[in-house]
């Protein structure tokens, strides 16, 4: 299924090799300024030669836009919401988004409960909710210790 964009967009489960791309990820691999850009964007390759499917969940999108527009002296890039876009669509031609599924809020609901999750560390449990209910194992990250939680349920690979 197509999105209006173009962005190729699935409700299914995919089968491995696939890994998601956390908003770190997709920020490094975006700006060559960024200290992890060369490492990120080998890593890519990497995996892309690999056969991997390379994954985006919408998440990583708001997030990646909340980052680029906010303003410099707040740890922003200082994006206008035109070029922020472009950055995402961008990420949309190279990358496969799978949306939310119905039931991710309810798994986002029992992980909180079950990991006893407050705060910041919410956001990154909705992305394990969302790989669970998609069948993705992998996860990459320049982040591990957000994950190290989750271990057990997914792999957390670190560029």
């Amino acid at each position: 299924m197509s999105s209006p964009h173009g962005a190729r967009t699935s409700m299914r489960s995919v089968n491995p090799p696939s890994i998601l791309l956390d908003t770190n990820v997709l920020l490094a691999y975006l700006y060559a300024s960024h200290l992890r850009h060369q490492a990120v964007v080998a890593r890519i390759l990497q995996l892309q030669a690999a056969g991997y499917t390379l994954l985006i969940a919408p998440q990583c999108l708001y997030e990646l836009y909340v980052v680029a527009t906010r303003p410099t002296d707040q740890n922003g890039l200082g994006l206008s919401p035109h070029a922020a876009d472009q950055y995402i669509q961008y990420l949309l031609n190279v990358f496969t988004l799978l949306e939310d599924t119905p039931s991710t809020v309810q798994e986002w609901r029992t992980l909180c409960q079950t990991y006893q999750v407050s705060g910041k560390r919410a956001h990154d449990v909705r992305l394990v909710a969302w790989m669970q209910k998609h069948g993705v194992q992998e996860l990459l990250t320049l982040n591990p210790n957000d994950f190290q939680a989750f271990q057990g349920t997914i792999t957390v690979r670190q560029v």
